[in-house]
């Protein structure tokens, strides 16, 4: 199956999630420390499942390559298994600021244009 044309609305939504999963990501670790499973679990019920993280490890450590965030320890599940978690540095906090204003700031001027465009649809 050939991946979504980003013209069509499926690619588009693929390209808009992968513009902002690193940002919510960064953003659930700032609210506590987390183990990968967790993160991807929390990330779906919160998006009512329309959010998938399938490799968590290759952005979690990209973030850490970056200094965003850390393994912070480990702790053994009820299951007995060893789960890493990870939490967010202060350059991550910082960084998380810098991505969380921008967005708020696209996703205005998106909600402005949209509304104006109603406007003279409507005229």
């Amino acid at each position: 199956m050939s991946p979504p044309r980003s013209s069509s609305s499926q690619g588009m939504e693929e390209n808009l999630k992968k513009a902002v999963i690193e940002m919510l990501v960064m953003l659930l670790l700032n609210e506590e420390d987390m183990h990968s499973a967790q993160i991807t679990q929390t990330l779906e019920e919160r998006a009512d499942e329309s959010l998938n993280l399938s490799f968590p490890y290759a952005l979690l450590y990209r973030l850490i390559e970056c200094g965003y965030i850390r393994e912070a320890y480990k702790k053994t599940a009820p299951d007995g298994r060893r789960r890493q978690y990870f939490q967010i540095t202060e350059e991550g906090r910082a960084h998380l600021s810098v991505l969380l204003a921008t967005y708020r700031r696209f996703s205005e001027n998106m909600e402005r244009l949209m509304k104006g465009g109603e406007k003279r649809d409507g005229e």
